[in-house]
């Protein structure tokens, strides 16, 4: 079943790719869609789109994940993590947390948070998602100590500072009323 969601996410990855790297301009060329190939069946796991290829470097398996994950695809995302040769790479590690939390499983989720920033304490992302996860713990001290660590690396002014605080504001407000 990985290797399943692997090969769908390489597809998915490689048609990302290849849009994004398509010219300008060609709003006239509209490619035909293609049905895709329902993976999980056991009758199609041998058909080409659903056989592991990871011919993609790890930056780009880490955008095309992060993207993913962006556009609330989470399962997906986290395949396409998955795929990454270095899997000790910090934001390969907070991107499968990330995804892992949005799925429910948040208790996971800190241990990925944990090992990416035991890699580069500096990533303050990840220290912004840990927040978030310690919130979903209502543990807002702990989230509060993350949303600190911020600002002391990069100011109150970049995006992982003003991510949090807003996550713990909406907290404290939806705490408050209930």
């Amino acid at each position: 079943m990985k290797d399943v969601r692997a090969s769908i996410a390489v597809v998915c990855c490689s048609l990302a790719l290849a849009l994004l790297a398509a010219p300008a301009g060609r709003a006239d060329f509209d490619p035909p869609v293609k049905k895709k190939v329902d993976c999980s069946k056991p009758e199609n796991k041998n058909k080409p789109a659903c056989k592991p290829s990871n011919t993609a470097s790890d930056d780009e398996i880490y955008n095309a994940g992060y993207w993913m994950a962006r556009s609330a695809n989470y399962a997906e995302a986290l395949a396409v993590f998955r795929m990454a040769r270095d899997q000790s790479d910090p934001r390969i590690l907070t991107g499968i947390g990330f995804a892992t939390r949005k799925l429910g499983d948040v208790d996971s989720a800190f241990a990925y948070y944990d090992r990416a920033l035991s890699r580069d304490p500096g990533l303050v992302l990840t220290r912004a998602y840990l927040g978030e996860a310690h919130l979903m713990k209502q543990d807002l001290a702990a989230a509060e100590i993350q949303l600190r660590e911020i600002e002391r690396r990069c100011g109150a002014s970049c995006e992982a500072y003003a991510q949090l605080a807003a996550h713990i504001a909406a907290y404290r407000s939806s705490t408050r009323g209930g």
